[in-house]
């Protein structure tokens, strides 16, 4: 089985987060891709904006499992929300092959800024061990940067960003078309928000 993974705080899950998932599947052949959604990550620490994380992390899986329920190739994996504390990806790594074995074929996706830090992670070497990694490029990280035994994922990059979203529904601006819509309406439905809060992480590990 070749299984990618996705990790991120999904502070609100968006299209680029999805369309970067769906490249991985067509250009690796995978089986399946697990989002799986961070506690806290690394170099961030709570934020008292009246959304501690608990609360922020009920509302990020209920759209986590909107925006993947039409796919079935996609899956939530809430193994680092389960353990909680700091959300380490080498932790991570670690369980998933134990779950699923040592034939099992692991691709763990990351973005172009991580990669350029990534030897800065905990247990890096663990980790490439354990599972090979596929970087899609980001605005200002560009593929071509890229070299074995890190694998490059095709595909156009996505300046877009969950802090934008937040922002943009702090603004009262419309979000259409750059959330899936079942996520767009529970947006609204919880009045998620609906005024600016802080990032549980936008850079560093994930």
């Amino acid at each position: 089985m070749r299984i990618g993974i996705l990790g991120g705080t999904f502070d609100p899950v968006h299209i680029a987060h999805l369309a970067i998932a769906e490249q991985a599947v067509q250009q690796l052949d995978l089986d399946k891709i697990l989002f799986v959604p961070a506690w806290i990550a690394p170099h961030k620490m709570e934020q008292p904006d009246g959304a501690p994380a608990k609360d922020r992390t009920k509302h990020r899986l209920a759209m986590l499992q909107l925006a993947t329920a039409g796919n079935p190739v996609f899956d939530l994996c809430e193994k680092e929300v389960e353990r909680k504390g700091t959300s380490y990806t080498v932790d991570t790594i670690r369980e998933l092959r134990e779950q699923f074995g040592p034939q099992a074929e692991l691709f763990l996706l990351i973005g172009g800024d991580n990669y350029a830090i990534f030897q800065f992670w905990r247990e890096p070497d663990t980790i490439m061990d354990a599972c090979r990694i596929v970087v899609y490029s980001r605005p200002g990280s560009p593929s071509a940067d890229i070299s074995a035994p890190f694998i490059s994922l095709d595909g156009p990059q996505f300046g877009l960003s969950s802090s934008w979203l937040r922002k943009q529904c702090a603004a009262n601006n419309s979000i259409r078309y750059l959330v899936p819509e079942p996520v767009r309406e529970y947006i609204e439905e919880h009045r998620l928000y609906a005024e600016a809060s802080p990032p549980l992480n936008n850079t560093g590990e994930i």
